[in-house]
């Protein structure tokens, strides 16, 4: 009787009768005005890239009909750990886009269960903001640390309105401008971190503390809080052992402690100035090096140029502190007329090959602005990623008499 039974349950699964796993996600969006009728859906297996512009996860494709449904069928999860996300791509754009940091937001970010079937609705124009999903109330989303983070996106958006609106701007200093929003948002992020590391802090959840981790630094830089990042893999580590996003928190924990630490060697840089001639960072005269990682199109690097080390520089330049500026532009026309406009007048270079130079992988750079502290005795890394008022003490405390 055993083996009967056992047989049957084989003919059933062969034929396509049993279909318990299959998972199916039915929704509907209220409006796509401006955006494209596909709709995209990926399944995150390195939880950094949650919030990337990515085809690299992709899973399917469903088009929107004219009464805004889709409807994706899966006959079984591309991953069984792991976050999935719905893109709606704007009108006209080639490949993925990623709206971050205002209520214009265009993604879904949730957990799939197999054999799950539910529901999605929302507006493109929010989705992220308007997402709502029904049928697996168990299943995490990305609402409730999105509502934690709503002041900063609130942020985003008055700053968004006044930056592309012309009479706005008009007869303005925009460079001054630009340096007084990024000092409110930071403010601003500073203050909002309070109250997500409270919520990442009390929750269980391997998704509310590796998501939130995104968002908790202005800058997303494990190393400024590094503790915060050691603790949370403490936390979740009997819960969640073996889960891919716990080994990868694991693996940028030791990255961050271990790769190119302090007292480390420099990597050796040879990149070409603006007028061709190629200058090694071991070239450079003086006795402590900050090279900085910028791009022309990256606001945070140069009001970080302009407001804390032009004066650095000014000031200690004749005591053998210089600076070795890498931009990683692909457009030698915008990185020139960022050099001259902002009157960067140290050692500048770049290969400018963008986000595909060699030097991302060299100096283990993740984001812009990343900045390294060289004594050139060696050459031997001495900090990595110290900005404004602690970079000016870092240099001062290094010339002090």
């Amino acid at each position: 009787m055993m083996i009967r039974l056992s047989l049957l349950i084989s003919l059933l699964a062969a034929t396509g009768c049993l279909r318990a796993q299959a998972t199916t996600i039915a929704g509907h969006l209220s409006t796509l005005d401006g955006f494209q009728d596909t709709v995209y859906l990926l399944a995150i297996t390195d939880y950094a890239d949650v919030f990337s512009s990515t085809n690299r996860y992709h899973v399917d494709t469903a088009r929107v009909d004219g009464y805004g449904n889709f409807h994706f069928q899966l006959a079984e999860l591309s991953c069984a750990q792991c976050l999935y996300r719905i893109d709606v791509r704007p009108a006209g754009s080639t490949g993925p886009i990623i709206f971050g940091g205002t209520s214009k937001e265009n993604y879904a970010l949730f957990e799939l269960m197999p054999g799950q079937t539910v529901r999605i609705t929302g507006e493109a124009n929010q989705f992220t903001k308007s997402f709502r999903m029904d049928g697996a109330p168990g299943n995490w989303t990305y609402a409730d640390i999105r509502k934690l983070r709503e002041p900063v996106y609130t942020l985003g958006d008055r700053l968004n309105a006044q930056f592309t609106d012309p009479a706005f701007l008009e007869g303005k200093d925009v460079d001054s401008l630009q340096g007084a929003a990024i000092a409110e948002l930071v403010e601003v992020s500073e203050e909002n971190n309070e109250v997500l590391l409270a919520a990442m802090e009390a929750s269980g959840s391997i998704y509310d503390k590796v998501i939130g981790s995104l968002l908790y630094d202005y800058e997303m830089s494990m190393e400024d809080n590094l503790p915060v990042y050691e603790r949370m893999s403490r936390q979740l580590a009997e819960s969640y052992a073996g889960h891919p996003y716990l080994t990868e928190l694991n693996a940028d924990i030791h990255a961050t402690k271990f790769v190119l630490p302090a007292g480390s060697e420099a990597p050796p840089l040879r990149l070409a100035d603006p007028n061709g001639d190629t200058i090694a960072l071991r070239q450079l005269p003086g006795n402590l090096v900050l090279v900085d990682f910028w791009a022309s199109w990256c606001a945070p690097c140069r009001y970080e140029n302009r407001v804390t080390v032009k004066p650095l520089y000014a000031a200690y330049k004749d005591r053998g502190f210089a600076v070795y500026g890498v931009s990683m532009d692909d457009d030698r026309e915008k990185w020139v007329a960022a050099i001259e406009k902002d009157g960067l007048d140290w050692t500048n270079v770049s290969d400018l090959l963008g986000t595909a130079s060699p030097v991302y992988s060299t100096y283990k750079i993740d984001g812009l602005p990343t900045s390294y502290l060289i004594d050139t005795n060696g050459p031997t890394i001495l900090a990595r990623n110290i900005r404004g008022a602690e970079l000016e003490a870092f240099v001062r405390d290094y010339y002090k008499e």
